[in-house]
């Protein structure tokens, strides 16, 4: 299993685009013949710091690299981002989950 997740903070101005990339983008999941994947976006209340996970049964099975509007998100996350470098995936590991 690999857990990928990508943390930023966009612009005020610049914030809503990330949320619309990546809502046509989990509906482009959702319709794509996928197992094993699970894809959770947060977004903080003030709307302009996100996170993004990726968790993925296979890791070379990852359906994004390939995923029409994919590249689009990844270019308006690196436009939204505050900071001199565009975020990049980082990989976690599960040590704890609760589910009730």
């Amino acid at each position: 299993m690999s857990l990928q997740m990508v943390r930023f903070s966009a612009a005020v101005d610049s914030a809503a685009e990330p949320p619309d990339c990546l809502t046509r983008v989990l509906a482009a999941l959702c319709s794509a013949p996928t197992t094993g994947l699970a894809r959770t976006a947060y977004a903080s209340e003030s709307g302009t710091d996100f996170i993004l996970a990726l968790e993925l049964a296979e890791p070379t099975t990852n359906p994004l690299l390939t995923l029409t509007g994919a590249q689009r998100l990844r270019d308006a996350i690196s436009r939204a981002a505050s900071g001199p470098l565009a975020p990049t995936p980082e990989p976690f590991t599960i040590v704890g989950s609760y589910t009730s």
